[in-house]
C-alpha cells in the first residue's frame, strides 16, 4: 500500500512538471548537452548502423515487424520521445533496404497504458486517443440502439491543419521516420479524461502499409512496450511480468492464416488490445468491445445461440460495426473444444509470458462468454447467489477469484480439463506389419495399442466386459477397447489404373473388410494379430494394385470429475461413459504389383491447428454432432470410407438432377469452401436454392430443412482467403492426380459402377468451391471435363486439359490465383 502511495506522488510530481513546462525546458537543455555531461557520439553513425541492419532478413518489417523499433534504437534513436505530443521513432526495411517514401497515409499510431491488476480487477490497457460513437436512431437490437452514445478508443488523429499534416509524418536521412502525435496524451483535456501515468508501462503501436519489392501491399502492426524515464524519454520494458502480452498472433493464424480486421490493417493482437479495451463500447449493440470479451463471444457464437433457441440463458451476439453494418456471429462455431484455452492462451511461448493468467487470474468479462449466464442458463443454476435475479455481469472479478482458487475443485485450469482430447495421450495404435496373401485372400495385420505415458506398455484389448473366446467372443460397443477396428481400403474398379492409387472398394462392394481390433489373436504380450479378407472379386468389383489398413475408432473410458483439485480424479456419479481420442496409424500393402502408397494429400497435423483433434467436436462442442461419434480422426481414415462411388441419396442444392458426392475431396472442398459457393453444401439436402450469404436461408425464403446439416452456413472458411496450402502438403494442389470422378448418379438399375455418372476428378475438386452455373459450363467447355453427364468409364477413358492454362505456373496456374501475396 505504502509503494502505491509513493507511485501515486511521482506522478502527481512529474504531470506538475509537465504542465509547468520545467520538463521541456530540461529535455531541451539535455539534447543540446553541456560539458562532460553530454552523451558520446556513437562510434559508427546511424544511417550507417541502420543500413547495415536493414541488410540482415531478420531485421524485414513484414517478417519482423518488432524490428521496425529495435532497429532505430540500436543506432542510438529513442523509439519515443515526449515534449507535448509523443514523437514516435521507427523505421521500415523491405527486401534488404530502407523503405523510402512512405506518406502519412501509409501509417497510424496509438499509445496506451497498462493499468496494473489490483482488488481482484484484472491488469488491462487504456487507450489515450478516443472518440465518441453515437448510435444511429433506428440501428441496434430490434431497430433501437441500447445507448445514444458511447467512447471508443481510436488511432491518433490526422492533422488538418495543412502544414502540420505535412510535418506528421518526417524522414531522416539516416533512415527512420517521426511520427508526431496530433493528441497531447500529457493534456487530459485531449484524452478524454485519461491521466498519463509515465512510470506505468505503456505501448505504442502503429498500423503501417507499404508495398515490397514483389508488388505486394504488407500490412503489419509493429509494437513496443515502454515506461518514460525523467528526461521524457522511451525505456524499453525488459521484465516480462511489467508487460500484458495474452495471446500471440500466430496461434490465431494457425486457423486465420493472417488476422486481418477494419479493412486489413490490423493484423496483430498486440495491436488490437490497445483499442479493444474496457474502455470501448459499441453503442447500438451496447456490448463492450474489450477484447477478451469480444474475441471469447464471437468464437462461442453458435453456441450462445444455441443456447438462446432452447431458454438456456444464451443470446444472438451482434456488433454494429462500419457504416452500422451488423455483424452476425450465431453462426460462428470454434472448431474444436472450447475448454481448449491453451490453443490461444499458453506462457509456454516467450511471446505470451501472460498466457496462463486465464489459470489463476479469473474475470466475468472473459468467463461469462462462453458461459451463457441468462435466466435459465446451467451457469445460473450452478450458482445459487444469482437465483434471485442479481445480475451477474456487476459482480465485482474478486467474488469470481474467491470460489475459482488455483489448486481447489474449482481451479480454471482442472474444470476445463478435456478427458476427450486431454486422455488421447494414454494411447496409441501401431501396426507392426501388414501383408496380403493371395492364396487366401486375406491382409494379416500384426499390431498393438500401447500406453505413450507408461514406457509404450501395451494394453491387453479384451477386458472384463467381453464374452465368448475364440470364434465367439464379443465385446460390446460400451468396452473400454470395444470401439477399436481395422478398415482395409483398397482399389476393385475393373480397369483402373494402379499406377495411382485412389481408393474406390469401399462403396463398391468392399465395406465388410474390416475387423475389430479385440478379435486379433494375443501372444501373451498384448501384441496381436488378426486377419482382413478381400471380398471375392465379380464382374464389377475386382481388388488389385495398393491397399492400406487405417486404424480407427476411440476408447471408452468412465467419465472423470472435472471439478477435483488433484488427481487421480475420481468417476462421476451416476457412472458415464465418455469417448476418448486415440493415435491412429496406417500401413501401405500391394494386392498386386508394385507398392504404389496413396499420396500424401493433405496432413491431420495440418487439419489439428484448428479441429485439435479432427472430427471429435463440432463448432458447437458437443459429441452429439461431432463427425461418427469421433471415432474418425485422421484423413486417412476418412479417405477409406469417403471414395468416389460415395453419394448422397438427395440431391444437389443447385437445382440439377443429380445426387451429392460425398467424395473425400469433394466433401471437404465444399465444406470449406462455401465462401466462393452459389448454392450450400449440405448432408441430407431437401431443398433446392441459391444461398443466402447471411446463413439463415436461401434467396428464395425457403428455410433448410430442420435435420439438413446446412455447412455452407454453419461453417465459415476462417481466412483471409483460400490458401491451399492450409491444408494440403507438398504442393499438393498444384496437380490434381486423382483417376475417379466423384459419382453423382447411380441410374435405377445400373448397377456396374463404370457406368455411374460422374463429375470428372479435376472439375469434382475445383467445383466443389466454384459451383455457379458459369463455372460448371466452363470446366466443360473448356477442360475436357464432365458433369455428371458422362460414365466414370467414359471419366477414365478421357483426360481433363484444365492443367493447360491452370497447371503450375500457368497463365492462370492455380499456384498463382490461390496464392496469399
Amino acid at each position: 500500500m505504502e509503494s502505491r502511495h509513493l507511485q501515486a506522488r511521482i506522478d502527481v510530481v512529474f504531470q506538475a512538471l509537465w504542465r509547468s513546462g520545467l520538463l521541456a525546458a530540461i529535455l531541451l537543455l539535455g539534447a543540446c548537452g553541456s560539458g562532460g555531461d553530454a552523451e558520446p557520439e556513437p562510434a559508427t553513425p546511424v544511417g550507417e548502423l541502420i543500413a547495415a541492419a536493414a541488410a540482415d532478413p531478420a531485421n524485414d518489417t513484414a517478417a519482423h515487424p518488432a524490428a521496425a523499433f529495435t532497429v532505430p534504437q540500436s543506432a542510438g534513436v529513442v523509439a519515443v520521445q515526449f515534449g507535448s505530443a509523443p514523437r514516435v521513432n521507427f523505421t521500415v526495411i523491405s527486401d534488404g533496404a530502407v523503405k523510402r517514401g512512405l506518406s502519412l497515409s501509409n501509417v497510424s499510431a496509438i499509445i496506451a497504458k497498462l493499468v496494473p491488476a489490483s482488488g481482484g480487477e484484472p491488469a488491462h490497457w487504456v487507450s489515450y486517443t478516443s472518440s465518441i460513437e453515437t448510435a444511429t436512431a433506428g440501428v441496434g437490437p430490434g431497430g433501437v440502439p441500447a445507448v445514444a452514445s458511447a467512447p471508443q478508443a481510436t488511432m491518433d488523429p490526422k492533422q488538418t491543419d495543412a502544414a502540420l499534416r505535412a510535418a506528421q509524418l518526417t524522414y531522416h536521412d539516416e533512415g527512420y521516420y517521426t511520427y508526431t502525435f496530433r493528441t497531447d496524451i500529457t493534456d487530459p483535456t485531449q484524452t478524454r479524461g485519461v491521466s498519463f501515468e509515465p512510470t506505468r508501462t505503456h505501448r505504442v503501436s502503429l498500423q503501417l502499409s507499404y508495398v515490397n519489392a514483389a508488388g505486394d501491399t504488407v500490412r503489419v502492426n509493429p509494437s513496443f512496450d515502454f515506461t518514460v524515464d525523467a528526461q521524457g524519454r522511451a525505456v524499453a520494458v525488459t521484465d516480462p511480468s511489467l508487460t500484458r502480452r495474452m495471446s500471440d498472433t500466430g496461434s490465431c493464424n494457425a486457423c486465420h492464416e493472417r488476422l486481418s480486421a477494419h479493412g486489413g490493417g490490423r493484423v496483430d493482437t498486440t495491436f488490437c488490445v490497445t483499442c479493444h479495451n474496457p474502455g470501448t463500447t459499441d453503442a447500438n449493440s451496447g456490448h463492450t468491445l474489450d477484447m477478451a470479451t469480444m474475441t471469447h463471444k464471437i468464437h462461442a457464437g453458435r453456441r450462445l445461440k444455441a443456447l438462446l433457441d432452447a431458454n438456456a440463458g444464451g443470446e444472438d451476439y451482434v456488433l454494429w460495426g462500419y457504416r452500422d453494418e451488423p455483424q452476425h456471429y450465431a453462426e460462428v462455431g470454434y472448431p474444436q473444444d472450447l475448454r481448449n484455452c491453451s490453443k490461444c492462451h499458453s506462457a509456454a511461448s516467450p511471446s505470451t509470458p501472460q498466457g496462463d493468467l486465464w489459470k489463476t487470474v479469473v474475470s466475468k468479462g472473459a468467463c461469462l462468454t462462453c458461459h451463457a449466464s441468462g435466466t435459465g442458463s446451467a451457469w445460473r443454476a450452478s450458482h445459487s447467489v444469482f437465483n434471485g435475479g442479481a445480475d451477474p455481469t456487476t459482480m465485482p472479478n474478486a467474488q469470481c477469484g474467491a470460489c475459482h482458487l488455483t489448486g481447489s475443485n474449482l481451479d480454471t485450469a482442472r474444470v476445463h480439463w478435456n478427458q476427450n482430447e486431454d486422455n488421447a495421450s494414454r494411447y496409441r495404435m501401431h501396426i507392426e506389419s501388414a501383408a496380403y496373401d493371395p492364396g487366401t485372400r486375406q491382409v494379416t495385420v500384426r499390431y498393438h495399442l500401447s500406453d505413450p505415458t507408461a514406457g509404450d506398455a501395451a494394453y491387453e484389448l479384451v477386458t472384463g466386459d467381453c464374452t465368448g473366446s475364440g470364434s465367439t467372443l464379443a465385446c460390446p460397443t460400451s468396452a473400454k477397447f470395444g470401439n477399436l477396428r481395422f478398415y482395409l481400403a483398397y482399389q476393385n474398379l475393373p480397369g483402373q489404373p494402379t499406377g495411382i492409387t485412389d481408393f474406390s472398394a469401399y462403396n463398391n462392394g468392399g465395406n465388410t473388410a474390416q475387423v475389430y481390433a479385440y478379435r486379433g489373436d494375443n501372444d501373451g504380450h498384448n501384441h496381436y494379430t488378426v486377419r482382413i479378407a478381400v471380398p471375392p472379386d465379380t464382374a464389377t468389383a475386382v481388388a488389385a494394385g495398393s491397399a492400406r489398413v487405417v486404424s480407427i475408432g476411440q476408447v471408452k473410458e468412465q467419465k472423470l470429475q472435472a471439478k477435483w483439485a488433484t488427481d487421480p480424479r475420481p468417476e462421476v456419479t451416476p457412472r458415464e461413459l465418455v469417448n476418448v481420442v486415440v493415435q491412429h496409424t496406417h500401413a501401405d500393402l500391394a494386392l498386386s504389383g508394385p507398392l504404389v502408397p496413396r499420396r500424401t494429400i493433405v496432413s491431420n497435423e495440418k487439419c489439428n491447428a484448428c479441429h485439435a483433434a479432427l472430427g471429435t467436436t463440432s463448432g458447437s462442442n458437443t459429441l452429439a454432432e461431432a463427425f461418427h461419434s469421433g471415432a474418425r480422426n485422421t484423413v486417412e481414415s476418412c479417405a477409406v470410407c469417403h471414395d468416389a462411388n460415395r453419394a448422397s441419396s438427395t440431391v444437389m442444392t443447385n437445382g440439377l438432377a443429380l445426387q451429392e458426392s460425398y467424395q473425400f475431396q469433394r466433401m471437404i472442398h465444399g465444406i470449406h469452401g462455401n465462401s466462393r459457393r452459389t448454392h450450400p453444401y449440405t448432408h441430407g439436402n431437401r431443398v433446392v436454392d441459391a444461398f443466402a450469404k447471411d446463413g439463415s436461408s436461401l434467396t428464395g425464403g425457403v428455410p433448410l430443412a430442420a435435420d439438413v446439416q446446412n455447412y455452407a452456413a454453419e461453417v465459415a472458411w476462417s481466412g483471409i482467403g483460400i490458401d491451399c496450402n492450409a491444408c494440403h502438403v507438398n504442393g499438393s494442389h498444384r496437380v490434381d492426380w486423382g483417376q475417379l470422378g466423384a459419382v453423382v448418379s447411380k441410374p435405377a438399375g445400373v448397377t456396374d459402377p463404370l457406368q455411374w455418372l460422374v463429375i470428372s476428378p479435376k472439375a469434382a475438386s475445383c467445383t466443389a468451391c466454384h459451383d455457379s452455373t458459369q463455372a460448371r459450363a466452363h470446366v466443360s467447355a473448356y477442360g475436357g471435363a464432365s458433369f455428371g453427364t458422362q460414365s466414370q468409364a467414359w471419366s477414365l477413358r478421357h483426360t481433363e486439359i484444365c492443367a493447360d492454362c491452370h497447371g503450375s505456373g500457368g497463365v492462370m496456374g492455380v499456384d498463382r490465383v490461390h496464392s496469399q501475396r
